[in-house]
Formats: structure tokens, C-alpha cells, sequence
């Protein structure tokens, strides 16, 4: 398991100069509400579906995880029927239910003091983004944002959305810092080359972060982590 220690050395080395966040369960804590709304959504269409299952779906976009419990339950609704109750879910998380991850306002304000571009990679559409970016004030933060929409549905853990928002933040890859909290996400932003940052945030114990550079139990850690003052 990686060790905050360990992180200083690799990042001397690398000098940062973008740092990217995920957006489920790193800026606001809808991987704990899908969680809690996976009863309403999931067991009426996977009726032996276990808590311990959602490993395997966290972190998946609406399409990536259509197609994962089409392939490994077989599903009797399309995936245009999945996809519109998942955006009718969604509406309802975003909107009403979820709230700011502790520390990250501080986190993404020091990121921005410091003079380095700050950006989103999500595998949420872009619609989904814009719920949370409006209800809480947040697109001054960022300098760029990538939703699936954004790269075609290539969505973590494949490297594009990291890939893309590199590109639009005018960074290199091996000087942006991430912040997931998935192994999805993880998996995602290491193949693109960024020193990744594993967040456990109490709702994700069972996700294999082990393959971040360095992990922390706060966001608001970030930026000591980067040695961002």
C-alpha cells in the first residue's frame, strides 16, 4: 500500500504544476450516495446483487456500467432505459442529496493560490458535472473540465479523460498531480502518467488503491502532499 512519506522524493523530481481532480467521492461525496440509493436502483434489476458487488462497478461511467451488469447478469431494459432512470438518479443526488468533501474548498483554493491550473477528469457526463459545478459555485475554480462526453465514452480506467484535460490545462501529464478515490480512477490516471493521489474518504474501503503513488485519508491533504503553500 502506498505511503504519504513516500510521495516527497517522486514529486521534488516531477514539480507539479497541475493538479486534476475526480469528482465522485473526491469534490463531493456522491460514491456514498450511490451507494446508499444502489437498494433502489440496483436490486429491483439484479435481484441477488450484493453490497460487496459495488466494488467492481465504482468509479464506471452510466454506459460502462450498463454494459458491465448487461454482460454479467443480463439485463431485461435497454441501455437508453438504464441511462435515462440513471440520469433521473443522478438529478435527484446532485441536486439535493450530496455534499462538498471536507477540506476541499481550502485544498482547491491553495491549488489556485499557488498559480497552478486546477481541472476535473470524470467519468460522470457532462451534464451530471454541471449540476454540482452550479450548485455550489465551483466552475471559478477550474481551468478545465472532461466528462465522458469529452472523450467519447473512453472512460477511466483508460487514460483519455486524463489525457484531455493535460491537453486543455497546457500541462504534461508527468507534472500534473491526480486525486481519485477508485481503483477505476487510479488505474486511469497512472496509465496517463500522473502522480496519483488515492483518497479514502470512508466510503471506499474496498477499493485496491494500491497502485497510487502516495494515499491520503483527507482531501484537504493535497496540497501539503504537493508542497503547495
Amino acid at each position: 500500500m502506498p505511503e504519504r512519506g513516500a510521495a516527497k522524493p517522486d514529486l521534488r523530481r516531477r514539480k507539479i504544476s497541475a493538479v486534476v481532480f475526480d469528482m465522485d467521492g473526491v469534490i463531493v461525496d456522491s460514491e456514498l450516495q450511490w451507494k446508499l440509493a444502489e437498494k433502489e436502483f440496483l436490486l429491483h434489476r439484479v435481484p441477488h446483487w450484493r453490497p460487496e458487488d459495488y466494488r467492481r462497478v465504482t468509479g464506471l461511467s452510466p454506459a460502462a456500467l450498463y454494459d458491465f451488469l448487461n454482460g454479467a447478469y443480463g439485463l431485461a431494459e435497454s441501455r437508453e432505459s438504464f441511462l435515462e432512470d440513471c440520469g433521473r438518479l443522478a438529478e435527484t443526488i446532485y441536486k439535493t442529496r450530496v455534499s462538498l468533501a471536507e477540506g476541499f474548498l481550502d485544498a482547491v483554493g491553495r491549488v489556485k493560490k499557488s498559480r497552478k491550473p486546477a481541472g476535473i477528469a470524470s467519468s460522470s457526463p457532462r451534464n451530471w458535472i454541471e449540476m454540482v459545478l452550479e450548485r455550489f459555485n465551483l466552475a471559478p475554480w477550474f481551468d478545465a473540465v472532461v466528462s465522458a462526453d469529452d472523450v467519447g465514452g473512453r472512460t477511466k480506467p483508460l487514460p483519455d479523460s486524463y489525457l484531455a484535460v493535460c491537453a486543455r490545462l497546457g500541462a504534461k501529464p508527468e507534472f500534473c498531480a491526480a486525486v481519485e478515490d477508485s481503483r477505476v480512477g487510479v488505474l486511469a490516471a497512472k496509465s496517463a502518467g500522473l502522480f496519483c493521489l488515492a483518497l479514502r474518504n470512508g466510503a471506499n474501503d474496498d477499493q485496491d488503491l494500491s497502485a497510487a503513488d502516495a494515499e491520503i485519508t483527507s482531501v484537504g491533504d493535497v496540497p501539503e502532499i504537493l508542497g503547495i503553500s
